[in-house]
């Protein structure tokens, strides 16, 4: 009897740069260490706040996404990504909402 599994092991990375350049050399650098491309996005939150999986990211905000395939992919991307500057998106968020809330 066989089992079903999921093709993702956990939830999709989502790392938020403030640089572009960052970003770009993060995604080089997953692109060099195996990943594949089509599993790598990286792209720009132009809008003020834009839902990110339940989350908010802001304006002049470069957000990259690591589709997960394999066991140890998570940890291992996030480690690449966190050495070039990606902010996990739950800190960012809570980041900006606490300026906000002490801006009023």
């Amino acid at each position: 009897m066989s089992t079903s599994t999921s093709p993702l092991v956990s939830p999709a990375l989502i790392r938020i740069f403030d640089q572009l350049a960052d970003a770009q050399q993060a995604r080089n650098a997953l692109l060099e260490q195996g990943f594949p491309a089509h599993a790598v996005e990286l792209d720009t939150v132009d809008d003020e706040a834009v839902p990110v999986q339940g989350k908010a990211a802001w304006r002049s905000m470069f957000r990259l996404v690591v589709a997960v395939h394999q066991a140890g992919d998570s940890e291992r991307a996030a480690a690449i990504v966190q050495a070039h500057g990606g902010s996990d998106i739950e800190q960012r968020t809570a980041s900006h909402a606490g300026r906000k809330r002490g801006q009023g």
